[in-house]
């Protein structure tokens, strides 16, 4: 009978057993990490610019900022109407991924900044809708009003038409 030892014969390593790593490694990291930091700061000088002492934006940078935040005080609520009677994409219906829609009816409501181009660049979601901004305005107001849309959909004569009524426009989602 072959006795089996009971732990291993591997020899445990000792902190002092492993090989000391090569200075050289130690300095192309010190040299790479020394260029990668002069670099960021180097890069820097793009987009900041120093006056009297102080880091202030170059000017490109300023003028980026201040076109980005205008873009939300002149934002759209928007609505996406059926176009033609006939069937649509449903994300609410209960049992059906699809909804007959008359010509005029409510698809979807929303809020952008970048008007329905930017919004829908490869065009709108679904053939047979139609695009039509309700309000322009500051962003805070465009999104009061897309959610007032939104739950009040609830109760437009044309969603009260349905056997089962929508709690909100077949392509909304969530009630924002």
């Amino acid at each position: 009978m072959v006795k089996i030892p009971d732990k291993p014969h591997v020899k445990p390593t000792k902190p002092e057993d492993k090989p000391l790593e090569a200075p050289r490694k130690n300095w192309f990291r010190a040299f790479g990490i020394f260029f990668v930091l002069l670099g960021l700061i180097m890069s820097a000088n793009d987009f900041i610019e120093w006056e009297d002492g102080k880091p202030v934006l170059a000017p490109w940078r300023q003028e980026k900022l201040e076109r980005e935040i205008a873009k939300y005080d002149e934002a759209e609520q928007y609505v996406l109407l059926a176009d033609k009677d006939g069937w649509y994409p449903c994300y609410n219906c209960p049992g059906s991924s699809l909804i007959y829609l008359h010509a005029g009816e409510v698809w979807k409501y929303g809020v952008t900044i970048n008007e329905e181009k930017g919004r829908y660049k490869s065009g709108l979601p679904f053939k047979n809708l139609i695009y039509l901004t309700e309000y322009v305005g500051p962003i805070s107001e465009c999104l009061k009003r897309e959610k007032t849309q939104i739950y009040t959909y609830a109760v437009l004569p044309e969603n009260m038409q349905r056997p089962i009524p929508l709690i909100r426009p077949p392509g909304n989602k969530r009630d924002n």
